[in-house]
């Protein structure tokens, strides 16, 4: 683990832990910002983030992009006035805050249901699909620690809902024979 190779993202890691842990942020935020930094320590971890060219950051990124465009598209219809510059900020704040969820909780959630689901390979889209759904609906345990409506935490469940059929689709696609991931 300790490597001449390794010492930088060790390093790097340790760095970013002491900077979660002395912040000012929310106890359970910290815990979910450690548990994706740590992701990184583990071997297993860095594989399956790496492993596709970066399939699992591509994936979060794309369900980033199609929840936020989601979310202004039905913003803009249920407005009924036209499309302006406002629009473009509440997309870009949508885009912002939904990609530090997925990366910093979808990806964990992510790699821990495809190292389960590897186990269960006549089960592996449900088993990895009840995980990633299923640890999107535990973020509603949040609210009973904060003063937050817990109607707040169903978009993580539609975030999970999406990573998990992006991911699929994506998995399809490189398992067909298909080099690169178009979407």
């Amino acid at each position: 683990m300790l490597k001449a190779g390794n010492i930088i993202p060790n390093f790097t890691v340790v760095l970013v832990l002491f900077i979660i842990i002395v912040s000012t942020i929310p106890t359970y935020i910290k815990l979910i910002l450690a548990l994706f930094t740590i992701s990184f320590l583990i071997p297993i971890g860095r594989k399956v983030i790496f492993q596709h060219r970066l399939r699992k950051m591509k994936v979060a990124l794309y369900t980033s992009l199609v929840f936020s465009l989601g979310i202004t598209v039905v913003a803009i219809l249920n407005a009924s006035i036209p499309f302006n510059s406002s629009d473009v900020t509440g997309f870009l704040l949508v885009f912002f805050f939904s990609s530090i969820g997925i990366f910093c909780y979808g990806i964990p959630v992510s790699i821990i249901a495809e190292l389960v689901s590897k186990r269960y390979p006549n089960y592996r889209a449900l088993v990895s699909g009840v995980i990633h759904i299923g640890l999107g609906l535990f973020t509603v345990t949040f609210s009973l620690f904060e003063y937050l409506h817990s109607s707040v935490f169903i978009w993580p469940t539609i975030c999970s809902i999406i990573f998990f059929l992006i991911d699929e689709i994506t998995r399809t696609r490189l398992r067909d024979g298909h080099s690169k991931i178009n979407i």
